[in-house]
C-alpha cells in the first residue's frame, strides 16, 4: 500500500511539474507578444482576388455659370485575374446612389459612359473587386476651363499628399473632397510653403458629408509667393482628394488638369510619364520632415539614367516645398524622374504644352507607387486624343515587362514585351481602334511604374495635354492609408 502511495505521489508530483511547465512557457509567450507586439501581416499584392466589395470615384464638376459643358466620358474596365470567379462592376451617381447606366459583368471587359456631368461611384464586386479600373475624360473647347483632362478614379483613403498646387488666381487650385460613405468625414489640412510650414487660419477642418463633395480653394487664402504643398489628413472617415488646377495669362485659359495625390512620402520615389515634346516641366519636391534635405534627381531616359543639367540636385528646407526647372535637363524626352533623399520625400512634375499658333494646356505628374503584378490604363486609345505608352524601370535590376492592348469585347489588339535595363524608359504609341484600355505585366518584386500620355492634333486651337498613371487595380482599390508623422516641429 504504501509503495502504491508513493508511486501516486510520484506521478502526481511528475503532473504538477509538467504542468507547471506548460503555464510557465504560456506565460512566457504571452509576455514576448505583448513586449514585442503583434506581428506585421505581409503584404501579397498578387494573391488570389478575394470576395468582397471595392469603391472608386470618378471625379467631375460643374463648369462656371452659363460656360458649356466639357465632352466628359467615364471608360471601366475589369481584367481577366481570375477566370474562375464572378463578379460585377456598376456605376451610380454620388449624391442619389441612382444608376449611371455603366455596368461591366465579365472579367476582361470594358464598358463607357458618356456624357458625364456628375461624379459617379463605380462599385466592384466578387472577383471585380480586386481586377477593377476606372478613368475619366474631359475635353473643352471653349470657356476659362478649356483643355484637356484626364485622371483615374480613385479609391477613398485617409491620407493624401499635393506637391506644387497652384495658390494664386492666375494659377488657381480647387481640392475637391469626396465622401462616397454613409457617414459624415472630416479632414485637416497642413501647408508646406519655400520657407517652411504656413498657418492658414479656417482651412481646417473641413466636414464632408455622406454622398457629397466638398470644393476647397486656395486661392489667395494661402499667404505664399513660391510653391507650395498640402498635406490631407482625413480625422473621421475617409475621402478621395483630387485638385482641379486652372491657369490663366493675362485672363486667358493657360491650361487645366486634374491632380491626383502624390505617393506617400519616401526615400526613393518616381514620378511616371513625363510627356515629351517641347513646354515647360517644373519638378515640385515636398519634405515633411523636421530636417533640411538635399534630393538627388535622376531622369530615366530612353538611353539610360542621366543627371538633368541644372537639376542635379534641390536642397528642400525641413518642412518645406521647393522647385527646379526640369525643361532644359529633359531636352524634350519623354522619361520619369527618380527621387532620391535621406529623409522621406514626395513630388509632382508640373508640365505644360507648347505648340506653335494654340494655346497651352497643363498636365501634372504625381509620384506614385510601383506596379504590382499588372498595370492597368482604362483608357489605351480614345476619339478624343492620341496616346503614349510611357514605361519605366525604378530599380536596379533588369525587369521583363509585357503590355497588352484589348477592346471592350475582351479582344487583345496587340501584345509586346520589353527588357527594361535598370533605370531606363520604353515609349510606345497607341493607336488600336477605340475604345481600349492597356495592361502591363511586370515582375513580382520590381519597380515599374507608367502612364499613358494624351495629346491633341496639331490642328486645334488648344495643344491639348493630359497623362494618366498606371495603377494595379489590387492595390489602387484598396488604397491602404499611410499617416504621415505629423509630430515633426510641433
Amino acid at each position: 500500500m504504501s509503495d502504491l502511495r508513493m508511486r501516486g505521489m510520484t506521478l502526481g508530483g511528475r503532473r504538477a511539474l509538467v504542468l507547471g511547465i506548460v503555464l510557465v512557457l504560456v506565460l512566457l509567450l504571452l509576455g514576448a507578444g505583448t513586449l514585442l507586439g503583434p506581428e506585421e501581416p505581409a503584404l501579397h499584392a498578387n494573391s488570389t482576388p478575394s470576395v468582397g466589395r471595392t469603391t472608386t470615384v470618378c471625379t467631375t464638376s460643374a463648369p462656371p455659370g452659363g460656360e458649356p459643358a466639357a465632352k466628359t466620358e467615364i471608360s471601366a474596365v475589369a481584367i481577366r485575374e481570375a477566370p474562375d470567379r464572378s463578379g460585377l462592376l456598376t456605376g451610380t451617381r454620388l449624391q442619389d446612389s441612382k444608376p449611371a447606366g455603366l455596368k461591366v459583368n465579365a472579367q476582361g471587359k470594358g464598358a463607357q459612359l458618356l456624357r458625364v456631368s456628375s461624379p459617379i461611384v463605380i462599385s466592384s464586386d466578387g472577383a471585380m473587386a480586386t481586377a477593377s479600373s476606372a478613368v475619366i475624360v474631359s475635353d473643352a473647347t471653349e470657356g476659362s476651363e478649356a483643355g484637356l483632362t484626364a485622371a483615374p478614379c480613385l479609391a477613398p483613403a485617409t491620407t493624401h499628399w499635393f506637391s506644387g498646387i497652384g495658390p494664386t488666381e492666375d494659377d488657381r487650385t480647387d481640392l475637391i473632397l469626396t465622401n462616397p460613405d454613409n457617414a459624415q468625414a472630416q479632414v485637416d489640412l497642413r501647408f508646406y510653403g519655400p520657407n517652411g510650414r504656413i498657418a492658414v487660419p479656417g482651412s481646417s477642418p473641413v466636414l464632408i458629408k455622406a454622398h457629397e463633395s466638398a470644393p476647397v480653394s486656395f486661392s489667395g487664402r494661402v499667404p505664399t509667393d513660391g510653391p507650395l504643398s498640402v498635406a490631407v489628413q482625413a480625422t473621421q472617415g475617409r475621402v478621395t482628394a483630387v485638385a482641379k488646377r486652372t491657369r490663366t495669362d493675362h485672363n486667358k485659359p493657360a491650361g487645366i488638369d486634374w491632380q491626383l495625390p502624390s505617393a506617400a512620402p519616401s526615400k526613393i520615389v518616381a514620378i511616371p510619364g513625363v510627356p515629351e515634346d517641347a513646354g515647360g516641366r517644373q519638378l515640385v519636391i515636398t519634405n515633411p520632415n523636421n530636417s533640411r534635405t538635399t534630393v538627388a534627381v535622376q531622369v530615366l531616359g530612353l538611353q539610360g539614367p542621366y543627371a538633368p543639367s541644372g537639376a542635379a540636385s534641390v536642397d528642400v528646407p525641413a518642412e518645406s516645398t521647393a522647385s527646379v526647372n526640369l525643361e532644359p535637363g529633359l531636352a524634350s524626352e519623354a522619361g520619369s524622374v527618380k527621387l532620391t533623399s535621406d529623409v522621406p520625400v514626395t513630388g509632382a512634375v508640373i508640365s505644360s504644352s507648347r505648340r506653335g499658333g494654340a494655346r497651352t494646356d497643363l498636365a501634372v505628374q504625381s509620384a506614385a507607387v510601383p506596379l504590382a503584378g499588372s498595370g492597368v490604363s482604362a483608357l489605351a486609345t480614345t476619339n478624343i486624343a492620341d496616346t503614349e505608352l510611357i514605361i519605366s524601370n525604378a530599380g536596379e535590376d533588369d525587369a521583363q515587362v509585357t503590355f497588352q492592348v484589348f477592346n471592350h469585347d475582351g479582344v487583345m489588339l496587340r501584345t509586346a514585351d520589353a527588357l527594361l535595363g535598370p533605370n531606363t524608359t520604353a515609349t510606345r504609341r497607341l493607336n488600336s481602334p477605340p475604345p481600349s484600355y492597356v495592361v502591363v505585366k511586370v515582375p513580382d518584386g520590381s519597380s515599374v511604374v507608367g502612364g499613358v500620355v494624351l495629346t491633341q492634333p496639331a490642328r486645334r486651337d488648344i495643344a491639348g495635354l493630359a497623362t494618366i498613371p498606371l495603377g494595379s487595380p489590387d492595390l489602387a482599390s484598396r488604397a491602404p492609408g499611410t499617416r504621415p508623422d505629423y509630430s515633426a516641429g510641433q
